[in-house]
Formats: structure tokens, sequence, C-alpha cells
């Protein structure tokens, strides 16, 4: 008695720790078109079915599969803001655990919850970020019990039927289309009841019978498979998994979630030692002992693969892979072998703690968001400067397309953001950093008169003739290379980003009040040598810096930190020989 209460009570500290890695900072960009498009859809009372966002795919057709996730999250952002959505996720990613620890207890294994709940958070901790897929988890989590469960009553379960099955996948297709892994799940079942009975009958160990649970299973996916066309957008939700697999190379090569497994990422070594053990301890019984669970082994061996080739499927595996390995019929251990896995337990459990401290706890912010996706003060001088600036054809970098629309639409159309509409793009944009040429080339095919750009620009080494004849190399940004200052001017720009007009788009007039000519972002150290040969004028310098400071008026640090660089250069000009210009 005395065990069991230890047990329990430390299963009960694991979940909670195990639920802090759940309360991590939000980071996904794509939450921001999230957001916009949760907020159009309760504005017009009914989910988008034309893209509205992008200028350059301006009324094309958008299967928005998770309408419904993004309504709950724009509701959630109006009652509490960042703090509310980020707790929100983690009730959700809580709740999946809880629905996995009570799985985990249909096979009796109480013992290994203290180790198992902190080794599963961890194991997604990479995963744990707020996106729709955080509901197909739950719901992942729970038709995954409700199956176990029915393969453990050996008869026909009493409860909710075909009509409850339809109303679960119907609410789990408007949330997000991870449906499809539930309906893999009971197919897989079904599948493994029709597997131990034929197989005896093959063998002839047995006359055949009619598995009863299997019809149960069939029931399942077949109400799923219907309840999948109840939404906005019946039958062109799979459309939208077509896409998917369509781009899935260029989705795994550049966008790292979609990468394969990679046993050089420590995120996924919790993964690695759990695909390792539950493929071990099934192989295990199948050729010492000859004992298979046909239903185990069918989702051992899907989602194994679905994770090895996705990043992004590994929580699915950890959900499933700990209890498939739990529902082994291990031999009960005697007392000497419970005293060895209990000290074994320690050296365990340190290093769960050090995995956690080491690459959990440093994410660890006092806000509920990481604000690396674009830029506050971009957004307000885009703001203001709308009537001159948002009838542009503008380009954005892939994650700040969300972001823009969040903050910008309906003055700002965007270039592209996260969703499945731009995954042709992807490889379009994977060559730009390349060469001087694929930027003309993009710029040419699109007509942009708007670059938002963002801070990170590589350097490129540039030999430069100063007045006195004297040669010196500089590095400078390659923008400038990218885009000319001979059709490019600068108008803005922080320590984040930067934003270019093309000349001839804009007003002369508005560009002669807002262009840096030389105080451009990451060109500032090749400033000085000109300014003391003459070939830049302090005035100029002066004027620009008045423009600076116009249009970042709540950047002091920035601002004192340019009126500091200007300041300096006068000094330097003041000096005996040097040919400074006013």
């Amino acid at each position: 008695m005395q065990r069991g209460r230890l047990l329990n009570a430390l299963g009960w500290v694991s979940f909670a720790l195990a639920c802090s890695a759940f309360l991590l900072p939000i980071v996904n960009p794509d939450i921001y078109w999230h957001l916009a498009a949760g907020k159009y859809a309760l504005a017009h009372l009914a989910p988008p079915r034309r893209d509205v966002f992008s200028w350059t795919m301006a009324g094309r057709r958008w299967t928005d599969f998770e309408w419904l996730s993004q309504a709950v999250y724009y509701l959630l952002w109006l009652a509490g803001g960042w703090r509310a959505l980020q707790l929100f996720k983690a009730l959700l990613l809580a709740l999946t655990l809880l629905v996995f620890r009570r799985t985990v207890l249909l096979h009796g294994r109480r013992a290994a919850l203290p180790l198992l709940l902190p080794f599963f958070a961890l194991g997604i901790l990479s995963n744990c970020d707020l996106r729709p897929e955080n509901f197909t988890l739950l719901f992942f989590a729970a038709t995954f019990y409700f199956l176990e469960k029915r393969r453990l009553a050996g008869e026909d379960l009493k409860g909710p039927g075909a009509a409850a099955a339809f109303a679960f996948f119907a609410l789990w297709a408007n949330l997000h289309a991870g449906f499809l892994y539930g309906l893999a799940l009971a197919g897989i079942y079904a599948a493994g009841e029709f597997a131990e009975a034929l197989l005896p009958y093959l063998r002839g160990r047995a006359p055949f019978r009619r598995p009863p649970a299997a019809a149960d299973y069939l029931k399942v996916f077949a109400a799923g498979l219907a309840a999948s066309f109840a939404t906005p957008y019946g039958w062109r939700v799979y459309s939208v998994v077509l896409n998917h697999a369509r781009y899935s190379a260029a989705l795994s090569a550049h966008i790292r979630e979609w990468a394969p497994f990679s046993p050089g990422d420590p995120y996924q070594w919790p993964y690695a030692l759990a695909l390792a053990g539950a493929l071990g301890a099934v192989l295990f019984f199948a050729l010492r002992r000859r004992r298979v669970v046909w239903h185990h082994a069918g989702t051992l061996l899907l989602f194994g693969w679905l994770s090895l080739s996705y990043g992004r499927n590994i929580p699915f595996f950890m959900i499933t892979a700990p209890v498939c390995a739990l529902a082994l019929p291990w031999a009960s251990p005697g007392p000497r072998a419970r005293r060895a896995l209990a000290w074994a337990a320690v050296p365990a459990a340190a290093l769960l703690l050090w995995f956690w401290a080491v690459f959990a706890l440093p994410q660890y912010s006092s806000a509920p968001r990481l604000d690396k996706w674009g830029s506050p003060g971009l957004a307000s001088f885009l703001r203001s400067e709308k009537k001159e600036l948002s009838g542009l054809r503008l380009y954005n970098p892939w994650g700040w397309g969300g972001w823009l629309e969040w903050k910008l639409w309906p003055d700002y159309r965007t270039f592209m953001d996260g969703r499945y509409l731009f995954h042709g793009r992807i490889e379009e944009m994977a060559g730009l950093d390349v060469s001087a040429a694929n930027w003309r080339r993009l710029t040419e095919r699109y007509g942009f008169g708007l670059m938002l750009l963002k801070a990170g620009w590589p350097e490129v080494p540039v030999r430069q003739r100063l007045p006195d004849g004297s040669e010196r190399v500089f590095r400078r940004p390659a923008y400038l290379f990218y885009l000319p200052a001979a059709d490019w001017a600068v108008v803005y720009w922080d320590r984040g980003s930067a934003a270019l007009v093309r000349r001839s788009a804009v007003r002369p007039d508005w560009l002669k009040a807002h262009e840096l000519r030389y105080l451009r972002p990451g060109d500032l150290p090749s400033l000085e040598a000109p300014a003391l040969a003459g070939a830049l004028p302090l005035s100029g310098l002066r004027r620009e810096l008045g423009v600076f400071e116009r249009s970042h008026p709540g950047d002091a640090a920035l601002n004192s930190e340019l009126a500091g660089f200007v300041g300096g250069l006068e000094k330097l000009c003041s000096r005996k020989g040097a040919k400074c210009a006013e």
C-alpha cells in the first residue's frame, strides 16, 4: 500500500514537471496569419474561401482547413492576448499528456509513469509551440485511448456509437486536417483484428472466427471518413493533403519542422531512444516469444515511418510507441529485480533533469512569446506612410507574411506567408542569397515596388577609390548589390529590418523627404574613411539623422546610437588633416 501511494505521488509530481515544458514561449510565425484568418472568419461569420491577404494569390481558392482553430485563437487573443494563447496551448498539451497517462494505466504500468511522463514531454519539446496541431495531438491521443480500451475489453464496449464518432471527427476535421491520422489508427486496429483471427486459421491452429471488434473499428473509420466531409470545404480538405504530398521534398529540404529525423538534433534524442526501445521490444517478443500484437505492430510501422520522414510527426510516435512497448507481456519482476530497477531509475531521472535544464529551461522567457518575426517600428512606419506605399507590390520574407497580415491588412497585401498556397514558391525563394542575378530575376518577374528585408545580410568585400586616389576594401551589405542604389532607395531600417522602395514607384518629393542615402543598415562602418576624405558631406549625414529620428519616435536607444555615430564622425573631422566636406 505504501509503495502504491509513493508511486502515485511521484507520478503526479512528474506530471507537473512534464507540463512545465508546455509553457514555453510562442515562436511560431504562422500564428499571426492564423489570427488574421480567425479575425476575418468572425468578422464575416464564415471562414475564408478565397485568398484575401496576398496580392500574388488574391482571389485564389483557399481551403482554410484550420478555420475553427483560428477562430478559437482570435477569441482567446481578444480575451487575454498572448498570455491567454500561451496558457491555452499548455492546457491542450497537458490534456494530451493526461490522456497518454490514462492509456498507460490501461496496462497497469503505474510504476513507469514517474519517468515516462517527463520523457514524453521532452520527446515532443520541439513540437510544443502554438499550432492547430495541438488539437490534433489531443484528439489523436483520445482516439488511441478509445481503440486500445476497446481492444483490451475483448467484447463490445458499451458507450457512444457511430453518431458520437461522427461528431468527434467532424469537430476534429474543422480544427485541423490531422484527423487523417485518427482514421489511419482505426483502420490499423480493424486490420489488426482480422490478422489476429486469420493468422491462426491459416496456420491450421484454430477455426476462422469473425472478429467482433473489427466491426467497431470499421464503424469508427466509416463515421470518421464521412465526418471529414462535414466542413465548409467538403472534399477539398483532401486537396490540401495532396498539396503537402506534392511539395513534401521542398518542405523537407527548407523548413526545419518538416525535415527528416536527424541524429545530430539533440531535441530528437528522446524520440530516437523511444524508437529504438519500442521497435526493439516488439521485435524481441516477435522473434523470441512468437508474440505479436498486430494492432501495435501496424501502428509502430506507420508512425515510425512518418516520424522518421518528417520531424513534425514525432509526437504521434511518442504517444503510441511507449504504450505499445509497455503493453507487451513482460514478466513480473521479483524483489531483486525491482530493487535493481529502482536504482536504475535514479540515473535515468538525473538524465531527464539534465536534458530539461540544458534544452528546455534556456528557452523560457518572461514574455509569452518571442517577438522575432517582424518589427513594431517597421509596422508603425508602414502604417503612417500607407497613403504612399500601400499600393505598391510588396516583397516580404517567408516568416513575415503572417505578421504583416495581422498588423497591416487590409492596407497592405503580402507577397507570401506560411500557408500551403505558397508551397510552390519555396524553391524559388531558397536561392535568393546566392547571387544578385537571382534577386534581379525575382524583382523583374514580380515587379516589386516595396522590399521588406530582415537584418542579417551577408557582407561582400568591395574595393573603393577615395577622392585622394587611395583605395580601400570595405565589407558592405549584399542588399546594396541585390538592389542597386540607382533603382532602390532605403527609406526605413532598424535593428531587425529594412524597407527599400523602387525610385520610380513613389513621388520624388516623398522620396526626397524619406530617403537615407548614407545612413543605411549594415553600411555604417564603410562611412568613416569616405567622410574623412571629403567624399560625403557632413550636412547630408545630419539631415539624414533627422529623417531617421522622425521615423523612429519610439526607439530612443537606436536614435542615440546613430546620433553618437554621426557626432563621432564630426569630432574626427575636426582634427587636423581631415578633409571632410560640409
